[in-house]
């Protein structure tokens, strides 16, 4: 009888929470030709000790290097496959039963690339995501968007404001390093948060590959 009690207060609880709990990631800006780091958000009131959910990412943007931050435990098992229909299917579990720490926060992180004809207002998409419970229990959650934006800081390396990234680019560059005018934040070509001679090697190695390093 006790032990009935308690997997039925487990229950109670469990889908209780599926109202509030969240899987989700905030919306963010990214440049065009640029790589970023995201989080995936996981606010829970509930404890839980593992999660499958798939995640679908827009033309123009690719998803790399998937891992679980600290949240984690030791026993925690974690993996990123790709599904026949494009979308990336997360799975973490312990066989231990141990659960995830804290209430809030990110439990996975990953790269973001975007094409160079990147134009923003992009959506990505969890969907059928589903938390286990220490007592078994399977909580689903809601299905979560996050906008894809265009950085207000402008396209990397179109230093002269024209919208296209070429050797004028250049010329506005080695300008700008001469005192002629001040760098926008497209002039920060290898993304070192400084504009300097560096800079220029990058945007001529880009201008030469196609791609930036």
């Amino acid at each position: 009888m006790k032990k009935t009690i308690l997997f039925i207060m487990a229950m109670i609880l469990a889908f209780g929470a599926a109202a509030t709990d969240r899987f989700y990631i905030e919306d963010f800006t990214i440049n065009p030709g640029e790589t970023i780091t995201v989080s995936i958000q996981l606010d829970n009131e509930v404890s839980y000790t593992a999660f499958q959910s798939d995640l679908f990412m827009p033309e123009g943007l690719t998803a790399t290097n998937f891992a679980l931050t600290d949240r984690k435990n030791s026993n925690h098992t974690f993996t990123a496959t790709i599904l026949p229909d494009g979308g990336i299917r997360l799975l973490s579990y312990s066989l231990k039963l141990k659960t995830y720490s804290d209430n809030s926060g990110a439990l996975v992180t990953f790269d973001v690339t975007s094409s160079e004809d990147f134009e923003g207002d992009a959506s990505i998409r969890l969907t059928g995501t589903i938390f286990t419970t220490e007592a078994g229990l399977e909580v689903p959650f809601d299905d979560e968007n996050c906008t894809v934006s265009l950085s207000a800081t402008g396209i990397r390396g179109d230093v002269n404001g024209d919208n296209v990234v070429n050797i004028a680019d250049v010329t506005a560059l080695i300008d700008i390093l001469l005192g002629s005018s001040t760098a926008p934040s497209s002039a920060d070509c290898n993304l070192d948060n400084a504009v300097n001679i560096s800079d220029v090697t990058s945007l001529i190695d880009y201008l030469l590959s196609g791609s930036w390093n």
